[in-house]
């Protein structure tokens, strides 16, 4: 079958062909209906004729390969389009003056569910009252605006980083807020906030979806791996499911009797989705997103693993769900298959098709969606025929075919970091903008009808009048998400957001070899305020944000945001060279940005109240005992500042090369937020806290932590868990002698590293040290 705009280009060149000089035409013909029908079942064109001089002949090309021969007064044709699709139709008239037709498509879809699917989005349509909603994430606000007159009616405050909406029945608006970790409900009438519903602390609630039925809503805490269920009438939380991982986007079918959640973050094997049957409300099915480690890496396709799986689309023929996301090449490296990373094969966008009745991914029909980055969320046509793809990395909407999955056409201009989207009934689609602050409306009657590819793009909609971020700082984030600008990424893969969605990691493990690096594991942007610990990257190689161009230019396959005249001045080329800073408004934006980035998120390991717990007290201590504050000292806990960079054993040939140089150490990174930042050591090669202090730290030149006992290893590691940037209050006891300098020295031996042999022993030295001062039962090794 062919793609739509091969059809509609193909039919229009028929058309012109066949058509007769005008003065030579005589007979007119239409088919006046022409009503989508169901797959499997017959469907009757009418041809009407006017004008004819003599005996008319007609000949029908249906479309599927099936064609009549020219037959005098053939007006009608029954015909059963054995599948589903868009077919294009070419009715040729013939008179004995000359010739005429009809060409249009004709779709043939599956049956229908009864009702609609739910799904978490920042983005809704109320019907009734002719109003779209969007959650104002940075700013703490929802808008309302109208979807007649297209115009902004208001913007009510909430609580702190509203991320998700949904509509109940009875007219109410709830608003999910991921910072503040609660639901608002909000009278849709009024435009006042209810009440509130508080969620568990630091839990991450990101998606939330109120079943079709009107009794549940279902919300996701990706901070805790857990899916809860409200009653929508009380508030009330009347189950919880722990599916373990990361769940992010939900959405219920349109009986309300199942539910999808995605995994935002993968394993290194698969992607998931997760089926719960809300009646027992337990798993049904794990659908499984096999890593892609056969096709050939190319320009238009690639190897990968998904991952960053935003939410899941239903059909409205419940027959697949669609699930956007990227695929992440860990397969490709110098260190792992001999290829360099290329901006074409490093990260490409998603979208994978799950067959519902069958229980898993349709891999043969898997997508994916060439030059574009960051696919996050897909609506369709009221038939189903045609699926809309917010990709909010490329500043677009993709309009896919949904039963070849074949490209169809791009809404361009939508703003940046495009969202939730939303279709109403007049075929207007809504397109929420976020980091533009508008919502952007096309009218896309003609690719509904499959009439044409025309769309139109109506307007813009402000949504938010005060914005609470600072305009550099905005700029930046803008910049950070886009790849659509070819100085970020010639071919539109890959941006900043690419692997640091929102500024926080991926999880993934890549191979920088080709970078003049080596294996490197991502890590989180957030708390680190740019360079406000010292150098970034696991090597330090970069003292500057700006030097990032260097990764934009090589990686990402950019043009920079420097000139070539700007880089060939003195050493500012060069990573850690002359200063980039105020050579480029773009990459100050970004410098901006980051830096803007000054806490972590709370810590769900905590108390309730968010104090430390008895055994992470408990582990305070014990992270004292063993001077852990050596390298990990001060509040941001990292010697970084200093450009102190160590081996504690875990420097290997894969480790690589620092910017090209050699490499004798790791930049100490901060313990903040190491609870949600899985897998550990800059090569990723710790999977869990206990295989830091354990599995990778055989000769206790990470940490003295054989001498720990079992418990006192837990308790280590629920301090950890627990560091969040929150400055606890601690009792002043006699430990307080043994603190770490401010130098990060500890009882005045430093254990910096500059590259040499002694210096590298240095750490295993002070441990030995500390241990001297401990009690001989603290000294006891764990059973093997």
């Amino acid at each position: 079958m062919r793609s739509l705009p091969k059809l509609l280009g193909l039919l229009g060149g028929l058309c012109a062909a066949a058509a007769w000089p005008a003065e030579a035409r005589a007979v007119t013909a239409s088919v006046p209906v022409r009503a989508p029908s169901l797959a499997g079942e017959a469907v009757t064109f009418d041809l009407t004729i006017g004008d004819a001089v003599g005996p008319v002949q007609v000949r029908w090309d249906m479309g599927d390969e099936t064609r009549t021969e020219f037959m005098v007064d053939d007006v009608q044709q029954v015909h059963t389009y054995a599948a589903p699709g868009h077919y294009p139709v070419l009715v040729t008239v013939k008179d004995d003056v000359g010739f005429t037709s009809v060409a249009f498509v004709h779709t043939a879809h599956r049956p229908l569910v009864t009702g609609s699917a739910a799904g978490s989005t920042d983005l809704v349509y109320d019907p009734p009252n002719a109003k779209v909603y969007t959650a104002n994430y940075e700013n703490d606000s929802v808008s309302v605006l109208d979807a007649s007159a297209l115009t902004k009616v208001a913007e009510v405050p909430v609580a702190r980083g509203p991320v998700g909406l949904a509509l109940t029945a009875q007219g109410t608006l709830w608003v999910l807020h991921r910072d503040a970790h609660s639901v608002s409900i909000l009278d849709t009438a009024s435009l006042s906030v209810e009440r509130e519903i508080a969620l568990p602390y630091a839990s991450q609630p990101m998606g939330l979806a109120i079943s079709p039925t009107g009794d549940a809503a279902y919300v996701t805490l990706m901070a805790v791996g857990k899916v809860l269920k409200l009653d929508v009438a009380s508030g009330a939380v009347v189950a919880e499911l722990w599916l373990g991982g990361t769940p992010r986007g939900v959405s219920v079918s349109h009986d309300g009797s199942q539910i999808y959640v995605t995994r935002f973050l993968s394993e290194d094997s698969h992607g998931e989705v997760a089926r719960i049957d809300a009646a027992t409300f337990q798993v049904s099915t794990r659908f499984a997103l096999a890593a892609d480690t056969t096709t050939e890496d190319t320009d238009q396709q690639g190897r990968g693993l998904p991952n960053y799986l935003f939410s899941v689309g239903l059909s409205p023929d419940g027959s697949f769900a669609w699930v956007p996301g990227k695929k992440d090449n860990i397969f490709r490296g110098p260190f792992r298959d001999g290829l360099d990373l290329t901006d074409d094969n490093t990260v490409r966008p998603l979208v994978a098709l799950l067959n519902l009745a069958e229980g898993a991914e349709d891999v043969a029909r898997r997508i994916d969606l060439d030059d574009r980055n960051l696919p996050n969320q897909v609506v369709f046509t009221p038939l189903g025929d045609y699926a809309f793809i917010s990709v909010a990395g490329s500043a677009l909407v993709e309009v896919r075919d949904a039963y070849t999955g074949e490209f169809v056409t791009a809404l361009k201009e939508t703003g940046f970091a495009p969202r939730g989207l939303a279709l109403t009934e007049t075929n207007k689609l809504f397109v929420h903008a976020s980091l533009s602050r508008t919502v952007t409306v096309y009218d896309v009657a003609d690719i509904v009808s499959s009439h044409d590819l025309i769309t139109k793009k109506l307007t813009e909609i402000p949504t938010v009048a005060v914005e609470k971020l600072d305009p550099q700082v905005l700029r930046g984030k803008q910049l950070f998400f886009n790849s659509a600008d070819i100085r970020m990424s010639d071919q539109g893969y890959i941006s900043c957001a690419s692997c640091h969605f929102d500024g926080a990691e991926d999880g993934r493990v890549w191979d920088f070899g080709s970078a003049g690096e080596g294996l490197r594991n991502t890590v989180s942007l957030l708390g680190r305020r740019g360079t406000g610990h010292g150098n970034v990257n696991w090597s330090g190689s970069f003292d500057e944000i700006q030097d990032s161009d260097d990764n934009i230019r090589h990686l990402f396959g950019g043009k920079g945001f420097l000139t070539a005249e700007q880089l060939a001045v003195g050493t500012v080329g060069t990573p850690r060279g002359d200063k980039k800073a105020g050579l480029s408004p773009e990459l100050d934006a970004l410098a901006a940005f980051l830096g803007s980035l000054d806490t972590y998120r709370p810590s769900p390991f905590r108390n309730p109240d968010g104090s430390l717990t008895q055994d992470g007290v408990a582990g305070r201590a014990i992270f004292k005992r063993l001077g852990c504050g050596f390298c990990h000292t001060g509040v941001d806990g990292t010697d970084s500042a200093g450009g102190k960079l160590h081996d504690v054993g875990t420097v290997k040939p894969s480790s690589g090369m620092r910017a090209g140089e050699p490499l004798f150490g790791i930049d100490t990174p901060t313990l903040n937020g190491v609870w949600e930042a899985a897998p550990y050591l800059h090569d990723g090669s710790a999977p869990t806290l206990r295989d830091v202090l354990v599995t990778a730290n055989p000769d206790d030149r990470h940490a003295f932590t054989s001498g720990l006992s079992e418990a006192e290893l837990g308790q280590l590691i629920a301090y950890v868990q627990q560091l969040d940037g929150t400055v606890d209050a601690e009792a002043p006891s006699e430990d307080d002698a043994e603190a770490p300098s401010e130098d990060g020295g500890f009882l005045g031996l430093g254990c910096s590293v500059t590259g040499g042999r002694s210096d590298r022993r240095a750490p295993l030295l002070a441990f030995a040290l500390v241990a001297s001062l401990m009690t001989f039962g603290a000294r006891r090794r764990r059973p093997s």
